[in-house]
């Protein structure tokens, strides 16, 4: 027993190396960072579009100025509420930053999957390593917030390469963090372990099977 146990568990760990080898490479290992993805339960009546709410003040233009040019696909005044507002050290992401260009938005009440896209403007750096407190203000066209998540502490990625997603419902939100490992972790290195251990299995069958086989001989 003790002899087949010395084979079966390098087979099994090799097994389950190349499952996860080859499970990798299926789910794909590369992540956008580029976009922040945002998606909805249920909204305020007449919302069209939502923001993140920021406390932390990184890359925050000074002096309460405003950029509604981030904001392309609406028509928006720098003295609407979203842009003016500022309580409890919370800001708009898209208004007052300048780390997120909203891309898309579909928020009509027809459409079951409510969503939001922002083109993150912030580089290689992971925004949720600056940034650890948000909200999402729900907003109608004219920039007029209609309804605000409660607040939510959030963490960047130990480890690996995240892709997040911000889900909100009514007034609950939280971050989604997606990891993804680089594919030299997650895909090649354990398809290598896997073939050494499963190499170490075949050898170690072999010389057993030959002591076997000397051991019968001899007798």
């Amino acid at each position: 027993m003790k002899k087949a146990v010395k084979v079966i568990i390098p087979l099994l760990l090799a097994i389950g190396l190349g499952i996860f080898s080859v499970w990798n490479y299926i789910d794909g290992y590369a992540v956008d960072s580029s976009h922040l993805k945002i998606k909805f339960g249920e909204v305020p009546a007449g919302t069209e579009f939502a923001d993140i709410l920021v406390k932390e003040d990184w890359h925050r233009y000074p002096d309460g100025a405003v950029n509604v040019s981030f904001a392309p696909t609406l028509e928006l005044d720098e003295n609407c509420e979203l842009a003016k507002y500022n309580e409890d050290g919370y800001a708009s992401m898209i208004l007052r930053t300048g780390l997120a260009l909203l891309e898309d938005h579909e928020m009509s009440p027809e459409v079951s999957d409510k969503h939001s896209c922002l083109g993150m403007m912030s580089g290689d750096d992971d925004i949720f390593d600056h940034i650890h407190h948000i909200k999402v203000a729900y907003c109608d066209k004219d920039g007029n917030i209609l309804g605000i998540t409660d607040e939510a502490e959030v963490k960047s990625a130990l480890f690996g390469r995240p892709e997040y997603t911000i889900k909100a419902d009514g007034s609950k939100v939280e971050l989604d963090t997606h990891i993804k490992l680089p594919f030299f972790w997650g895909v090649v290195l354990p398809a290598i372990l896997g073939g050494i251990l499963f190499i170490a299995a075949i050898i170690i069958a072999v010389k057993k099977s030959k002591n076997a086989k000397t051991s019968k001989s001899e007798e």
